[in-house]
């Protein structure tokens, strides 16, 4: 199977990239910003293409890696877009909400914002190469320290992320955000790699 991989998006997968990234985070998202179509539009009005890593598979997009830097991230929704697409009440009510699950980077620090993998490919390494990218690309900077999140009902992610490396170096509970938001899960660990 052979699987290429690019160090951003090419630019006829960003609707396929932002459905790909809603249905791995439908838990984070699909609370904030609903299931009806607006996320779609929104995510996809708001994404830069240079900050991720794709894995295509026969001309489809079958893996992407969201990068957040301290400069852009994948995903930059708007408050334009947000009240544009959702109203004036419910674009700041979602803005809001998206600022407490943002992760603020340091200048020698990558986040990983996501990682998505299609249901049919996975077990076939994509998640494990998409890091490994994202390790070449931080030395390539200079940058020492990779960084993610990952919610607690998440345990085979995390067991991945530490077999890779990643130790987890802070906990923080979701409540009462999960009681307003209804959030699925309760806490989120910060996972940390230093390299080179």
């Amino acid at each position: 199977m052979q699987i290429d991989y690019s160090g951003q998006l090419p630019n006829q997968f960003r609707a396929s990239a932002v459905r790909l990234y809603l249905d791995a985070f439908q838990d984070k998202l699909i609370p904030i910003l609903g299931n009806d179509g607006r996320a779609q539009d929104v995510l996809e009005k708001n994404l830069d293409k240079t900050q991720c890593i794709a894995a295509i598979y026969d001309q489809r997009l079958v893996g992407i890696l969201a990068i957040q830097n301290n400069k852009s991230s994948f995903l930059n929704p708007n408050l334009k877009t947000m009240i544009k697409i959702y109203g004036i009440p419910g674009g700041i009510f979602r803005m809001c909400a998206l600022a407490l699950l943002h992760h603020s980077t340091d200048s020698n620090e990558l986040y990983v914002d996501g990682i998505a993998v299609a249901d049919e490919m996975r077990g076939n390494g994509i998640g494990s190469r998409l890091l490994d990218m994202l390790e070449s690309i931080a030395l390539s900077k200079g940058i020492r320290t990779i960084s993610l999140e990952v919610v607690d009902t998440n345990k085979r992610a995390e067991a991945l992320y530490r077999r890779l490396g990643f130790i987890v170096t802070k906990q923080r509970t979701i409540w009462p955000l999960n009681f307003f938001i209804k959030f699925p899960f309760k806490s989120a660990s910060l996972m940390v790699k230093n390299i080179g």
